[in-house]
């Protein structure tokens, strides 16, 4: 399943506005990409749903689709509201880590 909010990052944009006086760098993901049509082209069953009665027929119809082997990925529309952060250390103030210096740091080997 995608929540398909068409922005990246809503937990870290939560942060960064609470923390940063609403300073925020983030991408809004083009609209006219379809994740279901992208599982589509790839095979899958792509169902798109706008609202709670087609998220749940489909995911009633996914739980029998699949019971025959057929795999579905669902798109959920929905909106750009800033949910409440989902990690525990989320509301926590960041401070800055302590004994970084750049001059520690070294080229990594290739492989």
């Amino acid at each position: 399943m995608v929540f398909r909010n068409y922005q990246w990052g809503g937990a870290e944009k939560r942060n960064s506005t609470l923390w940063y006086d609403d300073n925020f760098v983030g991408t809004e993901l083009d609209q006219q990409v379809s994740y279901a049509g992208i599982a589509k082209a790839c095979g899958l069953k792509g169902v798109i749903a706008r609202t709670m009665d087609e998220l749940t027929d489909a995911l009633n119809q996914a739980i029998i689709d699949q019971k025959n082997g057929i795999t579905t990925l669902i798109e959920a529309m929905i909106n750009q509201e800033l949910g409440e952060p989902f990690r525990r250390d989320a509301m926590k103030k960041p401070v800055v880590v302590a004994g970084i210096d750049a001059a520690d740091m070294r080229p990594q080997k290739g492989a």
